[in-house]
């Protein structure tokens, strides 16, 4: 696998902890290394050919949303935005009762209790036009409207652009640029990211951006570069090792 260019702003309120808090009810073969955001900071990066993912992509992450009282917003978990609003957008509700979905003018929320401050892992999956949303492997509901078809300037983690920052752990943030199957999701949550052997990820090939924060140096986030694409080709850089994604 080859990667592309990766820039960072990683302000002081962002921390990395290798060893997060997880669920009693979980068996993980891997821990994911989690950013910990403190409400004034997110990871912020330029757009990238590599987020256009509006016809048909996989967004999956783990956070866990640790304000102890509604903070009068929503703090977002991950956003790609433009002058003209979210193409996608993710946020936990301030009362930390739903996860919130922003495309466009359209948002819709999905309910699920996330005030445990434990791990869970959310996977967010177009089709197009509409929006299946997972919570710890199961599927709580689909959104009638898919990403919007709308430019972006920046792409951001812990925030939606400037706004609503995070308050709490963000880690192993994967996109892919096609629908992964529910079952593989639930299946490869608790794995590392594998490109071959007998755990190799079924879909490594639609992987096109993954967090990094295990290596800072790395700019906390890594695109994967698209071997036809000669102008992806000409930002290439040597493959990462493991370690650099947290596995």
């Amino acid at each position: 696998m080859h990667f592309l260019n990766k820039y960072v702003l990683l302000p002081a309120a962002l921390g990395l902890a290798g060893v997060p808090q997880v669920a009693a009810a979980q068996e993980p073969q891997f821990a994911p290394v989690m950013a910990e955001f403190s409400g004034e900071g997110a990871l912020m990066l330029p757009p990238m050919p590599a987020l256009d993912i509006n016809g048909a992509g996989t967004i999956e992450l783990w956070m866990a949303a640790r304000w102890p009282q509604d903070p009068g917003y929503d703090p977002a978990l991950i956003a790609y935005v433009g002058p003209q609003g979210a193409r996608f957008a993710a946020v936990i509700t301030g009362d930390r009762q739903a996860i919130g979905v922003y495309a466009g003018a359209n948002y819709a929320e999905v309910p699920f209790d996330f005030s445990d401050a434990g791990l869970h892992h959310i996977a967010l999956i177009t089709m197009g036009d509409t929006i299946s949303v997972m919570v710890d492997g199961e599927t709580l509901g689909e959104l009638d409207f898919g990403f919007a078809m709308l430019p972006a300037n920046s792409f951001t983690i812990g925030a939606m652009g400037k706004y609503s920052p995070f308050i709490g752990g963000i880690g192993q943030v994967r996109i892919w640029d096609e629908p992964i199957d529910p079952d593989v999701l639930i299946q490869y949550s608790w794995r590392q990211i594998a490109e071959s052997g007998p755990d190799a990820h079924p879909d490594i090939d639609a992987l096109v951006g993954v967090s990094a924060f295990a290596n800072p140096e790395t700019g906390g986030f890594i695109f994967v570069g698209d071997p036809e694409d000669a102008e992806a080709a000409s930002f290439r850089e040597d493959p990462i090792d493991d370690a650099d994604i947290g596995n």
